[in-house]
């Protein structure tokens, strides 16, 4: 029988598979990355004041770490678009697994079995083939920049929600907690361009507001490695998207290892 919460998780990653698709298709059109991050924080927050009244509630040091957490992924992997393009990025972002994997033994109290780490390993190796005759020092550099501020903050999020913040709490705290911040890297590049714009919107609603509200509620209901590893189809549907809009196609390699993905969130999801 399939887990409950892995459908939650499943539509949050095909959410945050069009992230790589729409911030390459802005960048091709002048966006910046700084102003991007902006205006997706920004929307995001707005959506948050529509269904969040208890503002009292996250203002307090754990939110507030919440908010650089999420800056500091949103930075890094939006920049990590430009560099290394929407399939690449997305795909080495999913290295996720293996920290989390880590930290969990450490810091939170989720149960750590055979399958959680067969199926983590099994993302890496995945990763790996997707890319084989592409990893170079950068892109291994940024993969793993991506991949362990995306750890940092699904680990971050199962502490909150250890915590007794709600869903709303946390998302709330990432996208409020993140404004600031993001003012003070749109100041390194004011000339604010429309692309900009429409893109950070479209990330704010669609891969931020909407995709965390399943995430959360997909992870609540099984764990913070479940979900980082049912979450690493995120890149399987970047490459599908990325075939279909872009007209990036895959090789036998990145066709055998987004298969291996694939299959190492089945193996977890039962």
């Amino acid at each position: 029988m399939i887990k409950r919460g892995f459908y939650d998780l499943v539509i949050a990653s095909a959410l945050w598979g069009t992230i790589g698709i729409a911030t390459q298709i802005g960048y091709e059109h002048g966006a910046n990355v700084f102003q991007i991050i902006l205006f997706r924080s920004l929307s995001s927050s707005f959506l948050i004041f529509t269904i969040f009244n208890n503002f009292k509630r996250i203002l307090n040091r754990i939110s507030f770490i919440m908010g650089i957490v999420t800056i500091i992924f949103y930075e890094t992997y939006v920049y990590s678009v430009n560099v290394l393009g929407a399939s690449l990025s997305a795909v080495f972002l999913y290295t996720a697994p293996l920290w989390v994997l880590l930290a969990s033994k450490f810091f939170l109290k989720d149960k750590i079995t055979i399958r959680k780490i067969l199926s983590s390993l099994l993302v890496i190796i995945g990763v790996y083939f997707i890319y084989f005759s592409k990893i170079s020092i950068v892109d291994i550099g940024w993969g793993l920049a991506s991949g362990f501020t995306y750890g940092l903050l699904i680990i971050y999020s199962r502490f909150m929600q250890n915590k007794d913040f709600s869903d709303k709490e946390i998302l709330a705290s990432q996208a409020i907690w993140s404004l600031p911040f993001s003012f003070f890297f749109y100041l390194l590049s004011p000339n604010l361009t429309f692309s900009s714009i429409y893109t950070g919107i479209y990330l704010g609603i669609v891969a931020t507001f909407l995709a965390y509200i399943f995430f959360y509620r997909g992870m609540r209901r099984t764990d913070s490695i479940t979900a980082s590893v049912v979450s690493s189809l995120e890149p399987v549907f970047t490459i599908i998207f990325a075939m279909i809009i872009l007209h990036q196609f895959l090789t036998t390699l990145q066709l055998f290892g987004s298969i291996i993905i694939i299959f190492s969130s089945i193996l977890i999801s039962f």
